[in-house]
């Protein structure tokens, strides 16, 4: 009855406050300015799944606000000293304290909603279907909004209760507001963007690793249960400490007794939730862990000795849960230790031939197996981690075709590394790129079988499992929608809006596209794939037979065609093979991707070189401003003539000055200066 009081006090204290609903109002205000602006933008944003990060500088914000109050209500009823009047005194005091605690959480769960509600409608109305998407973005909300700003009342407890009402509180109380605010890590950037996701130090921060990305396509928002057992571990941790600095007003023996026993006991549940939270964490979002992997592959030897003398007849992939078991038939088997593309993160338990486990040996993604005579076929049992590269959480996995996510026979690392030094600087720049981007054209016989709602599969499904002749597999298990347009199969993000509308114009686009790069160099397709899964960050982009990944790289609308999202040059990209040096290659695409652009009449910048050439001597550069000033004079029908003949002729002995007598030679207007 007494703690019932309590909590009807507490509820009248804080509606009478200023400070308090002052501060909620403010949260409101600047949520829905923020809204305003974000949607002011002149170009249509598709990046609405990353929306919900405005939460994170406001909850930053207004916290301090919620301190402050708790902390002037404690320090004022300590300062009386009543708890001690009473043979009861310190179980009232801790009866305050947790009824002011239901009262906030009760509050912040009344905020935590309305923004719910707020973002929700704005979804609703820019025309997000239904999904488990709304039901992923409240949880967000609870771990990222509701729950940091229902713990800002223990840090005023806790200062209330050390400091009492000296002038020190104040600035004590600002150090704790800066260093566990949800926006720490972009405050020390410098330090946390060096944090793996199992890292100890990942529990120095209740925010994100990165406040601006906080959805990834088919993953979705980033809500795992490690987020959840930090919150409990900074829970125990704050009301272990409230506990200790409260012994002081323990009255009786059996008092600090049992809060003795109740902070022993504390400890080894710190522990557990510390370690639950680090082996829950996903790697998907973390700045440090896609560094790592990166300079994973800037160290692992490219010249890798293989031997790819067999030929694979047919894959049997089974995926329970994490595990992995892939049977792999050949057709031709004629080396004793075949080697094998496998994505090194994950880790190989044993591997079968003629039901007997075989020795192997690992370099990098390269797998070399050795085995027994007569081998005809090879089992290989590993389990799907979560990684940088392919994340797996909640049980959510994009597995792509140009991955190494099964056994293939490949010759190189799956990801490949140019490094290069700007001319004349120590400025070193580099360009990644997945070295299945183009496919190999063999197919070959797939029985995938998986537990689980598939999103995504470009096998067919045949009754329990997906099976057919591909290139290559890819599997999504994510959040995401799909839709049909005449014969083509669609698949697309959670976060995008009112894709039927939007879709005839894209893939009209696309189809268009295609066509006129064709008439610049071969493609490695005739014509779109009928399967196309579409994304706006995360995912590489690549083009098979039978599906076409395609992924914006921006936060522009995927029917927006402009400068910024360099649509031109992603599908040259994607459908012209690599040819000669790796900078004229590049340079080839950018004179490309800019007559397609004026061929369109679309906005563009005229640039005389792409930033690839900034590796190369100054002379070398001229030059190339040379070849575009002398393309620019030409006519749309030399320009791809002239595009055409560089394309077929190049190869790694092509100098500059080729290809600059070769675009004189290319218009009728004679020499061009």
């Amino acid at each position: 009855m007494r703690w019932k009081r309590l909590f009807i006090f507490y509820i009248k204290q804080i509606f009478k406050s200023k400070l308090y609903i002052g501060a909620s109002v403010l949260f409101f205000i600047l949520l829905i300015s923020r809204l305003i602006l974000f949607f002011s933008d002149p170009y249509d944003m598709e990046a609405y799944g990353q929306l919900p990060h405005e939460v994170f500088m406001l909850v930053q914000m207004v916290s301090i606000f919620y301190i402050v109050f708790f902390y002037l209500l404690h320090s004022k009823e300590l300062l009386y000293g009543v708890q001690s009047f009473f043979t009861d005194g310190y179980r009232i005091m801790l009866e305050k304290m947790s009824a002011m605690f239901a009262v906030h959480v009760l509050c912040q769960g009344v905020m935590a909603v309305v923004a719910y509600g707020i973002f929700s409608i704005v979804y609703f109305v820019v025309g997000i279907e239904p999904s488990d998407f709304y039901l992923s973005l409240f949880r967000f909300l609870i771990v990222y909004m509701f729950a940091p700003l229902s713990l800002s009342i223990m840090y005023g407890l806790m200062v209330a209760m050390l400091l009492g009402t000296k002038k020190s509180s104040f600035f004590v109380m600002l150090v704790v507001w800066i260093v566990t605010g949800s926006m720490t890590t972009e405050l020390f950037i410098d330090f946390f963007e060096t944090v793996h996701a199992n890292d100890w130090k990942s529990l120095l921060f209740i925010g994100k690793h990165a406040v601006q990305h906080v959805y990834n396509s088919y993953i979705g928002f980033e809500v795992d249960r490690g987020n959840e057992w930090k919150l409990l571990t900074w829970f125990l941790i704050l009301f272990g400490m409230i506990l200790m600095l409260s012994l002081r007003w323990a009255l009786t023996a059996r008092e600090r007794n049992v809060v003795m026993k109740v902070l022993l006991m504390l400890p080894f549940l710190i522990v557990l939730t510390a370690y639950s939270s680090l082996q829950s964490n996903t790697k998907a979002f973390t700045r440090a862990d896609q560094t790592t992997e990166i300079n994973d592959y800037r160290k692992m030897n490219r010249d890798v000795k293989t031997d790819l003398r067999y030929d694979i007849q047919s894959y049997s992939i089974s995926l329970k849960e994490k595990q992995a078991t892939v049977h792999v038939m050949f057709s031709r088997m004629d080396t004793m230790k075949p080697t094998f593309q496998l994505y090194h993160a994950y880790p190989i338990k044993w591997i079968q031939a003629n039901h007997k486990r075989v020795k192997f040996a690992r370099e990098g993604d390269i797998v070399t197996v050795y085995l027994p005579e007569g081998t005809t076929s090879l089992t290989f049992r590993y389990d799907i981690v979560d990684t940088s590269f392919i994340p797996y959480t909640n049980g959510r996995t994009v597995l792509l075709a140009d991955k190494a996510w099964y056994p293939k026979k490949r010759a190189s690392q799956m990801y490949k590394i140019y490094e290069f030094t700007i001319y004349g600087t120590k400025e070193r720049i580099w360009w990644d790129e997945f070295t299945d981007q183009f496919l190999p054209r063999e197919k070959h016989a797939f029985t995938l079988k998986v537990d689980g709602d598939v999103l995504f599969c470009n096998l067919p499904k045949r009754g329990s499992v997906y099976s057919g002749e591909a290139q290559a597999v890819t599997l999504i298990k994510g959040q995401g929608n799909q839709l049909v347009y005449e014969d083509y199969h669609i698949t697309y993000p959670a976060d995008w809006p009112k894709m039927e509308e939007r879709v005839p114009t894209v893939l009209s686009q696309l189809e268009k596209t295609l066509h006129e790069v064709q008439q610049l160099a071969p493609t490695t397709v005739q014509s779109l794939p009928k399967a196309i899964v579409f994304s706006s960050f995360g995912l590489s982009s690549f083009m098979a037979n039978d599906h076409l990944v395609y992924n914006t790289q921006d936060l522009y609308a995927i029917d927006k065609y402009h400068m910024k999202q360099d649509f031109y040059e992603k599908m040259l990209r994607l459908s012209v093979q690599p040819k000669g040096s790796f900078v004229m290659y590049n340079e080839w695409i950018h004179a490309a991707a800019q007559f397609l652009m004026e061929k369109r009449d679309l906005r563009k910048i005229d640039m005389f070189r792409s930033h690839q050439s900034d590796v190369l001597p100054k002379s070398k550069q001229e030059l190339i401003k040379s070849i575009y000033f002398a393309f620019q004079q030409l006519s749309l029908e030399q320009k791809q003539q002239f595009l055409r003949k560089w394309y077929q002729e190049m190869d790694e002995t092509w100098t500059w000055n080729q290809v600059l007598e070769l675009v004189k030679g290319s218009g009728s207007i004679g020499y061009l200066h």
